[in-house]
């Protein structure tokens, strides 16, 4: 494979990994919009009348941003780098004021998540899909581009399996230890 091949169907596959990041993530914040209201209102970075207006339009500026991340490149991909940058801030800066015990607002599973640097080098982490996801369209044969597909669709479902072992913590592990199995235990 033409490593201008190569890029383009990495490039297809960081427009699905962030894509369905943000997709996953709005369609979360849509379904428990009372909650996010409360998690915006903890990050306390926004003055009392904003909250809940940006709580409300925070979920549908994600989904605009999943929209365009593979139909507007490049601006749509810049758009969800300028989100992750924002959020890994504002995660950073909560963190930094020793307030480690609010909920991320991620919305990534119906799970709570504390902050943790882990979250905001997650976001960073991402950004760098960036730059791949805003390249300009290039014409790919079909096997190309259902490898980036599938190759960004499993790099999200893992992201997304991640996201949630790690919500559930430790606490959640030991209690988990002894799993009952048909038949007899384990």
């Amino acid at each position: 494979m033409p490593m201008h091949d190569l890029i383009a169907t990495a490039g297809v596959a960081a427009q699905v990994i962030l894509t369905l990041t943000f997709v996953s993530a709005a369609v979360a914040k849509i379904r428990h919009t009372g909650e996010l209201i409360g998690v915006v209102q903890n990050y306390r970075l926004l003055p009392a009348w904003a909250v809940e207006p940006s709580a409300r339009l925070l979920p549908w500026a994600e989904l605009a941003v999943a929209a365009s991340v593979p139909l507007l490149a490049p601006a749509g991909a810049i758009a969800g780098g300028l989100l992750l940058t924002l959020f890994g801030i504002a995660m950073a800066v909560n963190l930094r004021r020793g307030r480690a015990h609010i909920d991320c607002g991620c919305g990534q599973s119906a799970l709570t998540q504390r902050l943790r640097w882990g979250l905001v080098w997650r976001n960073f982490g991402l950004l760098l899909l960036v730059p791949l996801a805003a390249l300009p369209p290039h014409a790919l044969s079909w096997s190309d581009l259902c490898n980036g597909l599938a190759f960004g669709l499993a790099i999200q479902l893992l992201l997304i399996s991640t996201n949630s072992l790690l919500a559930l913590g430790p606490a959640a592990a030991s209690r988990g230890r002894r799993i009952r199995v048909l038949g007899g235990h384990a």
